[in-house]
C-alpha cells in the first residue's frame, strides 16, 4: 500500500526559493517511497513534480498521486521525460 508523507519541514530551503522565485503561493513537498512529490499551487494552477533519481517512476504511482492531490474529476496534462524519472503533472484551479 502506498502512502504519501508530508516531508515539507525537512524541505524548508526548496519550499522558499519555489515561493521566491515563482508566482506560487502554496507549497507541499511528500515522500512515496524513494519518490519525492512537490505540489505547489498558483492562483490558477496546481502542479506536481515527481521525481525519483533511483528507478523509473511507476504508473501506479502516478495514479495514486493524482488520486491523492487532484481530487476532483479535472483535466490535468503530464509530461514525462524518457527515463521517467521525472513527472510533471499540471492542471487548472
Amino acid at each position: 500500500m502506498m502512502h504519501l508523507i508530508d516531508v515539507t519541514n525537512s524541505y524548508r530551503d526548496l519550499v522558499q526559493r519555489q515561493l521566491a522565485a515563482t508566482n506560487s503561493q502554496f507549497v507541499k513537498v511528500y515522500s512515496l517511497g524513494n519518490t519525492t512529490v512537490v505540489y505547489s499551487e498558483t492562483a490558477d494552477k496546481i502542479e506536481i513534480v515527481m521525481e525519483n533519481h533511483k528507478r523509473s517512476i511507476r504508473q501506479d504511482e502516478v495514479e495514486f498521486v493524482i488520486k491523492r492531490l487532484i481530487h476532483e474529476d479535472r483535466i490535468y496534462d503530464i509530461t514525462v521525460d524518457k527515463s521517467r524519472k521525472i513527472i510533471s503533472i499540471t492542471c487548472d484551479r
